[in-house]
């Protein structure tokens, strides 16, 4: 089994650890083509034709669509992070040549980060870590609030969604979901049939839809402004799924409170009036990152990749496999 992979150039080292390495030469005769951003399409699909097996991720080199035409020996294409549009063009997927990434490995992490944004604006942690840097002793406020009763809009209900409402359901919130692909939806929820039925008479907004053509920008200003005044919203799915400039209207007048790991563009320069406001928590899209506790051997991420492509050397189908349809709703 030959397996490849091309770099862009900044090979991850907390990806291609030597544990990993070594667990994919097990496996196969595995080729780390450095300059793999350095070659022509033409040059890379010929290379890759060469081996059954591609893995891609944040650190490679996006596959040349021609692969879909003429794919050699590649069958399989690994990728062991989430968002695979970056680096598998759509047609390969389309061709039938199977395309994997890490499945429901990010759900604890990204609902543990939406949890972590609500309870801290919820109980207003930014300006209490404002004020003690300041050195005063406690602050005044009438927004801080509880989970008990708060009325909580979810926007997206698939396996980070359901896993936020987990977490969400001690608390004895009245949750409401909006997901029109989700086939069902977790007991004692409201489902409802549109954004603007989501966002009626709820405190508390929470996406966790995958940015497609539908999600983009669908979060428009008339939805903000269904919010009560010091109503909050927690984004961790994609910052290109609600309307920016809005929200950091609202913020910026003080009307809404915000808990954002994620922008469009994922980055402010350090001018930017957002990061001075104390209504507004941003977490630069790392709060689902987890390193800690540091264990030996490989990482769960690590661990699917090295497991999917052990099942298709064996004759196994890879888990977590895309088709077109889930392509287009993947964020």
């Amino acid at each position: 089994m030959r397996i490849i992979n091309l770099a862009n150039g900044r090979r991850l080292e907390t990806v291609w650890t030597h544990d990993f390495i070594d667990a994919l030469r097990s496996l196969g005769e595995l080729r780390l083509e450095e300059n793999g951003v350095g070659l022509s399409d033409v040059e890379a699909a010929e290379q890759v034709r060469g081996h059954e097996v591609a893995i891609v991720g944040w650190d490679a080199r996006p596959l040349p669509a021609s692969l879909a035409e003429r794919p050699g020996a590649l069958r399989y294409v690994c990728c062991y992070s989430g968002t695979i549009r970056d680096c598998v063009p759509r047609g390969i997927v389309e061709a039938g040549i199977d395309v994997s990434n890490w499945g429901e490995h990010p759900a604890n992490g990204v609902a543990e980060a939406s949890m972590t944004l609500l309870l801290a604006v919820l109980k207003g942690l930014p300006k209490v870590i404002d004020a003690s840097r300041r050195g005063e002793w406690g602050i005044e406020t009438t927004v801080r609030g509880s989970l008990s009763g708060t009325r909580v809009g979810v926007y997206g209900c698939g396996v980070i969604g359901r896993r936020f409402i987990e977490l969400l359901r001690p608390f004895g919130s009245q949750i409401r979901i909006f997901d029109r692909y989700a086939p069902s939806i977790p007991d004692g929820c409201e489902r409802v049939e549109s954004l603007d039925a989501l966002l009626t008479g709820i405190e508390v907004l929470v996406i966790h839809a995958g940015l497609s053509e539908e999600t983009r920008r669908s979060v428009r200003a008339e939805h903000l402004a269904q919010l009560p005044d010091a109503g909050v919203v927690i984004n961790t799915a994609r910052g290109a799924i609600l309307d920016q400039d809005a929200l950091f209207a609202e913020l910026s007048s003080g009307r809404l409170r915000a808990g954002l790991d994620v922008l469009e563009p994922d980055h402010l320069p350090p001018e930017h009036p957002m990061l001075g406001l104390d209504n507004c928590l941003l977490s630069f899209h790392q709060l689902d990152q987890l390193q800690w506790p540091q264990r030996p051997g490989l990482t769960p991420m690590q661990q699917i990749c090295v497991d999917n492509i052990a099942r298709f050397v064996s004759g196994r189908r890879p888990r977590w496999l895309f088709d077109a349809d889930r392509y287009d709703h993947s964020t």
